[in-house]
């Protein structure tokens, strides 16, 4: 009778676990791309990188390195992780972020690519590397690629035009 005191004590002063925040997943098919980050580099000496995304979690990075090699490496990513990033791109409202109206400034720029598809919202947003460098496209593009770990935007920027 004695040990029962203790666990009952134990066992009341236990807190319930608060419940967690749902997230609004995308609700799309398993094979759906929800998000792709595209660059293709104009700079020689840079490689190329394509990732994808799909509802199912499964992450597909392929990378052009500057040679023409090709590398595709896949993995699938945690439910939490795969939350978690929705989540971001939804509270930055990516989709919101306009596509650049402006011409090249430097013939070595690239041109990366967000691609989102979350079944209610969906968007394409192109911006030149150094667009993508400012404010909330900065925090959309860095959300993506802290997930996918192959980098952000592979061309440093350009203070100058090439001669």
């Amino acid at each position: 009778m004695r040990i029962w005191i203790p666990c009952l004590a134990m066992l009341l002063s236990c807190k319930p676990a608060e419940p967690k925040p749902e997230v609004a997943l995308p609700k799309v098919e398993p094979d759906t791309v929800v998000v792709s980050w595209s660059v293709i580099s104009r700079s020689a000496g840079r490689r190329s990188t394509h990732v994808v995304l799909e509802a199912s979690r499964e992450l597909v990075t392929t990378t052009r390195s500057p040679d023409g090699t090709m590398m595709t490496v896949s993995r699938t990513v945690s439910e939490e992780a795969y939350a978690k990033l929705i989540e971001k791109l939804r509270a930055l409202d990516c989709c919101s972020l306009p596509s650049t109206a402006k011409d090249r400034a430097y013939p070595g720029e690239a041109k990366p690519q967000l691609e989102i598809n979350f079944g209610d919202s969906r968007c394409e947003i192109e911006q030149w590397d150094r667009e993508w460098r400012e404010g909330r496209a900065q925090a959309c593009g860095f959300a993506f690629a802290r997930l996918h770990g192959s980098g952000f935007v592979p061309d440093p920027p350009v203070d100058e035009p090439a001669p």
